[in-house]
């Protein structure tokens, strides 16, 4: 394999879906959709397609990073959170292409927003 094949290889598994959650003051949390959060997240961990999650220190959310099939699937996997759901959180959703040895620090934004 080149390794214009390697960066190539580089781009394709180095894609991932960032959502940001925000928080409603409006809604606080309970103990329950805490839990249904959880509940949600592992079965993400469970099939693969989460990466890391967590609260954000500086302000009022979190985020989640999937790495799934498609943009679909993780506006899909956003709106299935208990979170969204229960009107508790809004999210963005967001691409992130990560740069890394593979690319070398330097991912091809121009093919990934063709695709």
């Amino acid at each position: 394999m080149s390794s214009a094949d390697d960066r190539s290889v580089g781009h394709q598994e180095a894609k991932y879906y960032l959502i940001f959650l925000h928080s409603i003051p409006e809604r606080p949390l309970s103990p329950e959709v805490v839990e249904l959060h959880a509940a949600h997240l592992a079965e993400l961990d469970d099939s693969g397609k989460l990466v890391m999650a967590g609260p954000l220190v500086e302000r009022a959310g979190g985020l989640i990073v999937l790495r799934t099939g498609s943009v679909a699937e993780a506006i899909a996997i956003a709106e299935e959170d208990p979170l969204v759901r229960g009107a508790y959180q809004t999210y963005e959703l967001g691409t992130w292409l990560m740069s890394n040895r593979q690319n070398e620090y330097r991912p091809n934004i121009q093919s990934a927003t063709h695709k």
